[in-house]
């Protein structure tokens, strides 16, 4: 039987359909007792994966197998996983690429609003029952300029819904030729020309070598006074310790942080105009089951030589 590791809750229906195709669902097992593991953001280092491709009994599609052979993410990012532990150890890793990006960019621009319309504090302000009048800054965003970095799923349906409430959409990615992209929004060549020509900056790219700190002190003074900052891609993108110190801001929205959950002496708990949540843009009903529902279908695909490449980071 195969045996599938789970390291966090999964929805129902996802456990269901493995067990369906009669593997054995474990929780607390070690990772290198199982055939796959369906992994969230806990982290899976070398010390998990245990042999990869060793000698045993038969499995799924024929293949032989008696080690971790498969990991699998549930979500888009894989930072939490190594991936060249990985490559060495002959396992695959999937993700589940554009099931959670209707969730992520109407959470992005959930914040956005959030920010443009000063909602934390209009909230304090109706509660005290005090008048809104010169409490806080509240802007439109219909005509503001928005800067979005990495043009994968979610970076493009928060263009798309960004436009459609008037704003000005330029993108931002390596992946991207030309002056404009299909849906005629502007394409950006240079980071901090673009930074100086946006109202609102909103992240969409993955956590690597090369992204990691890349909106550090100097990005954020580029970006105009009263600008806003948008992350719900993954906290290592800015390095957080310049923030407070980017007092031009208008405001800052993160739902990703360098440490999750936030320490409790973290500066950015007592950070002006900024609004946190716990990681819970891609936490919608709809995309946390077709996560999960995607996640556990890749296990049984890898385990049976029939993986969609579309799936596969290594």
């Amino acid at each position: 039987m195969t045996r599938v590791l789970v390291t966090e809750p999964i929805h129902a229906d996802a456990e269901a359909l493995l067990r369906a195709a009669g593997c054995e669902v474990l929780h607390e097992v070690p990772a290198a007792e199982v055939d796959a593991v369906i992994v969230r953001v806990h982290p899976i280092g070398p010390d998990q994966m245990g042999g990869g491709q060793m000698a045993g009994g038969p499995m799924a599609g024929g293949q032989q197998g008696g080690g971790l052979r498969h990991i699998s993410k549930h979500g888009v990012g894989v930072d939490n996983i190594d991936l060249a532990a990985a490559r060495a150890a002959s396992i695959t890793v999937t993700n589940t690429p554009g099931a959670n990006a209707n969730s992520v960019a109407e959470h992005a621009l959930a914040l956005i609003f959030a920010l443009a319309k000063s909602l934390p504090q209009m909230e304090r302000v109706a509660r005290a029952g005090e008048a809104a009048h010169g409490r806080a800054r509240i802007v439109d965003i219909a005509g503001r300029r928005l800067l979005v970095v990495g043009f994968g799923a979610s970076g493009r349906r928060l263009a798309a819904l960004a436009a459609a409430v008037g704003m000005q959409v330029t993108v931002l990615s390596r992946s991207l030729t030309g002056a404009q992209t299909p849906e005629g929004y502007r394409v950006a060549r240079d980071l901090g020309a673009a930074l100086a020509e946006a109202d609102v900056l909103s992240l969409h790219c993955p956590l690597s070598a090369a992204t990691r700190g890349m909106i550090g002190a100097a990005q954020l003074a580029a970006l105009p006074a009263g600008a806003f900052v948008v992350n719900t891609a993954r906290g290592g993108l800015i390095d957080e310790a310049a923030l407070p110190g980017a007092e031009h801001l208008g405001g800052v929205a993160l739902d990703v942080t360098e440490a999750e959950p936030l320490p409790a002496g973290s500066p950015l708990l007592h950070l002006p105009n900024c609004i946190l949540t716990p990681h819970s843009a891609a936490a919608s009903e709809g995309a946390f089951r077709q996560m999960g529902m995607m996640a556990a279908q890749n296990v049984l695909d890898v385990l049976a030589g029939r993986v969609d490449p579309a799936r596969v980071v290594v």
